[in-house]
């Protein structure tokens, strides 16, 4: 059962229950929750929030397909990793595993919370190394798996078969952190494995695709019983009003999303082109993102370069498997001009 899986006194918690929990509804007077009578933005900003984000979440079942009672929203996915691994694992006691290179949050909030990392490295290719995984859950037994595909910062996806076959050989949870997915047009999202497979666990967020990072809004996606546990322990006023109505705001304007998606594609694919021609670029990863990691000379140098011709990039150099890269983010045609505008100046400068 997967409530074996969570630590025991989450269980038993009685949950915070907030005046939204109590009445729910429309009424013409409000003396429930201590707010502020005074509504001095207009736009309802001194009432909370709906705590379950309902609206929200109705209208990503409409749009994206996860149904409503399989999802949790966060302040960002990055509030989500926290609480699962508050869910799961025991400080001092359980670990958890990624994948590296890979997103940083995962190991941060592990040791925020006192728990242990066990790190398997990924491929030379940078793919999953599916045996090396499999030794390392009969090793250390963690209590989370992550998986971030497409990755963070390699911009590369892992094929579905190889997500489930991990998934269902990890007798605990799998979080398939899917950030980038709507990048990646041949994308086949873990969630299609969830109906057989209950521990697992989707993350999704607003921050990138939907070009909603300032609003913070993550999904989480997984099983009746993990949705239930997480609503007990999260903040009840996790997304503010604005947040909400930013969201729905979103998905309503799908489709104009989808023509600045077919932009950043084409981008994407004349920048891959452009920085493969540069002789300091000794390779250009594929990528299934909205960025590109390139390995070069001198990372150090060329970072120092472009943050003085006022481009700010990402060194990536300090991961394993990494040595000398930089991430780039698949900017406007303005931006990426001028990146390759930047660049262009720095071969001359090599040449002579």
């Amino acid at each position: 059962m997967l409530e074996d899986l969570m630590r025991p006194h989450i269980l038993t918690l009685e949950s915070y229950t907030s005046a939204r929990d109590d009445f729910s509804g429309s009424a013409d007077v409000y003396l429930d929750a201590n707010e502020n009578w005074m509504d001095f933005s207009g736009d309802g900003k001194n009432r909370y929030p709906d705590p379950h984000c309902a609206a929200l979440r109705r209208k990503i079942e409409e749009v994206l397909g996860f149904k409503m009672e399989n999802t949790v929203l966060g302040n960002g996915s990055d509030e989500l990793i926290d609480m699962l691994i508050r869910l799961f694992a025991d400080p001092g006691k359980d670990c958890i595993m990624i994948e590296r290179p890979t997103y940083g949050e995962y190991k941060v909030f592990a040791e925020i919370n006192n728990v242990r990392v066990v790190n398997v490295m990924l491929s030379e290719d940078l793919d999953l190394d599916v045996k090396a995984i499999k030794m390392e859950i009969d090793n250390s037994r963690p209590k989370i798996l992550f998986i971030c595909s497409p990755n963070n910062p390699t911009g590369k996806s892992f094929s579905i078969s190889k997500i489930r076959e991990i998934a269902d050989y990890n007798p605990a949870i799998t979080v398939v952190d899917e950030a980038y997915a709507d990048f990646d047009q041949s994308f086949v999202s873990a969630y299609s494995l969830l109906e057989r497979n209950e521990r697992i666990v989707v993350l999704r967020t607003f921050s990138k695709y939907w070009a909603l990072a300032s609003s913070r809004i993550g999904i989480l996606v997984a099983s009746q019983p993990i949705i239930r546990a997480i609503n007990k322990i999260k903040a009840p006023y996790n997304l503010s009003i604005s947040a909400q109505r930013d969201g729905i705001k979103a998905l309503e304007e799908r489709e104009q999303r989808k023509a600045i998606l077919s932009d950043i594609l084409n981008e994407r694919a004349r920048l891959y082109k452009a920085l493969s021609a540069f002789s300091f670029v000794r390779w250009v990863y594929p990528s299934d993102a909205n960025f590109i990691l390139i390995k070069v000379d001198d990372a150090d140098g060329l970072y120092a370069y472009l943050m003085k011709e006022g481009i700010i990039v990402r060194n990536r150099s300090r991961e394993p498997l990494l040595d000398n890269t930089l991430r780039i983010t698949v900017g406007s045609k303005a931006e990426n001009d001028a990146l390759l505008e930047a660049l262009s100046e720095r071969e001359k400068s090599l040449v002579s």
